[in-house]
Formats: structure tokens, C-alpha cells, sequence
């Protein structure tokens, strides 16, 4: 899923979460700085869906977009900060 998203989707885009749910549905959690990278979500979701042998339905990603302001964009730090915008991981005290 890292290898599609990076491939497909802006440099600064990452992969923040993945939760898989009882139903066998994967929800994806992306995070990046560009709005566009929303228009690639549903064809990534039908490809991650064929190579893991499963219906595109079975598959969401979910595109958050954060201002370039919002977050540092030193190595590391990013993610991090991308990760405690979606709530994924709390903020260091």
C-alpha cells in the first residue's frame, strides 16, 4: 500500500493508518499536502483490491489534506505531524 501511494500520489503524500475491520474492510488513512491526490484515491483502491484478492468495496482510502504551514518538513517530523493531524497518534507533550 506504501509502494502505491508513493508511486501515485504526490511526494509528499504518506501513508498514515491502516485498520482492518471485522468485515475484512481495510480504511487506509492518507495524509498529504495536495489536494489533488484525492483524484487518485479510487483507482488505488481498485488496485490494492485486485493484488490483494479482494472487492474494490473491501477497500477505502481516505485523503486528508493539510497546509504546508501546518506541518514541518524536515525528514521525520512530517510524518509524525501528518499523523498527529488525523488523530492517529497523540501530540508530544
Amino acid at each position: 500500500m506504501r509502494l502505491a501511494i508513493d508511486n501515485n500520489m504526490n511526494e509528499r503524500a504518506r501513508l498514515v493508518e491502516i485498520v482492518l475491520d471485522q468485515e475484512r474492510i481495510y480504511e487506509i488513512a492518507v495524509a498529504t499536502t495536495l489536494v489533488e491526490d484525492r483524484i487518485c484515491a479510487p483507482q488505488l483502491e481498485a488496485a490494492i483490491a485486485v493484488v490483494l484478492g479482494l472487492q474494490t468495496k473491501q477497500v477505502n482510502i481516505d485523503v486528508t489534506t493539510v497546509s504546508q504551514e501546518e506541518v514541518d518538513l524536515h525528514f521525520g517530523v512530517y510524518e509524525r505531524m501528518l499523523a498527529e493531524k488525523l488523530g492517529v497518534v497523540p501530540p508530544i507533550q
